[in-house]
């Protein structure tokens, strides 16, 4: 969840678990929250603090800790990707700088509060590892002999022979069915990709971060599978913009699918190298469904824009602009209208 003044702190989170059938558990001040050394996110990462000699780990982001600056050419991607002998974990998230380090006390970073973020952690078996295989931007690794050159043929063969826009099959320890989708560097929208899919052929639902001045909107071409953004998050911990939201992820609306993804819907991310991991899981699709408020249509889009022309409105709280053409309903305008900013 993200850092609201007075409500949240920026560390409580919702937790679906893979025996929770679908239930959504609220974990906030009064239980461990998400930089507790002893909560859920650092016991996933308890290996990772203490390396073995049966142990591997990459740790990938376009926004490493260290603060150095990555060529655009490398996925807007954030994960750690964990293996032992006969398992591989896969951590994908958009929190940068996570993990800020190799230390349980200290592995969550405190610009990690301001805004809501997403993880989703799956356990496959390792003879699924090639199919995890990233071409992202390596931060920090460990890699024992003994995983070396099954790390270096993954990295090699998505490097040489780069799936574009393909849903590759996975299937979890647990039984779960998966789809992993990667979009190489190119000028497309990975969203639009998702919908066109054939094995997902559907018009989506999108959240992705509000606070980039080429943020783009809804997209519905004539021949093709409409991409609508949301305008509005409304959670079990409390409701707030994709301005205060830097969490990427969509959902399906004919199919049980829900993406969690990398990439923002803005122009300067288009060319970017991305993914996503999407489950497909009826229960799950419902919970996320349940978050996703105000949808932008793009016929309400054109009818607004020819009745008000464009209008920028400003928040109080963050540097962000949304024009009119964000703005779903007509009766949504006296609502937005309130948030005008002299």
């Amino acid at each position: 969840a993200p850092k609201l003044k007075d409500k949240l702190t920026g560390l409580e989170y919702i937790y679906i678990g893979p025996d929770a059938h679908g239930k959504v558990t609220k974990r906030t001040s009064g239980t461990k929250l998400i930089d507790d050394p002893k909560g859920i996110l650092a016991n996933t990462l308890q290996p990772l603090f203490t390396n073995t000699m049966d142990f591997g780990f990459i740790s990938y982001s376009d926004q490493p800790p260290d603060g150095r600056s990555v060529s655009n050419t490398h996925g807007h991607s954030k994960g750690v990707l964990m293996v032992d002998k006969t398992t591989a974990v896969w951590l994908l998230h958009s929190t940068p700088r996570f993990p800020y380090k190799r230390e349980e006390n200290c592995f969550y970073p405190l610009s990690g509060t301001r805004n809501a973020q997403t993880f989703i952690c799956v356990t496959f078996k390792y003879d699924q590892f090639r199919a995890i295989g990233n071409v992202a931007f390596n931060f920090d690794d460990h890699i024992p002999d003994s995983f070396k050159k099954d790390f270096t043929d993954a990295v090699n063969e998505a490097g040489v022979n780069p799936l574009y826009n393909a849903f590759q099959s996975l299937t979890s320890r647990g039984g779960q069915q998966f789809g992993s989708i990667a979009k190489q560097q190119s000028p497309d929208d990975l969203y639009f990709a998702i919908a066109s899919l054939p094995e997902v052929n559907s018009n989506v639902l999108v959240q992705t971060w509000g606070g980039q001045d080429d943020r783009d909107k809804s997209y519905c071409p004539k021949n093709g599978k409409d991409v609508n953004n949301i305008i509005y998050v409304v959670t079990d911990l409390g409701d707030w913009e994709p301005g205060n939201d830097h969490s990427k992820w969509c959902v399906a609306k004919d199919k049980p699918l829900t993406c969690i993804a990398d990439v923002n819907r803005a122009d300067s991310q288009f060319r970017r190298p991305g993914g996503a991991l999407c489950i497909d899981n009826e229960k799950i699709k419902n919970i996320f469904n349940k978050f996703l408020q105000k949808p932008v249509d793009c016929q309400n889009i054109q009818l607004f824009i020819q009745m008000y022309g464009t209008i920028l409105l400003y928040t109080f709280s963050q540097r962000l602009h949304f024009s009119i053409e964000q703005v779903p309903r007509l009766q949504d305008f006296q609502l937005l209208n309130s948030l005008l900013c002299c």
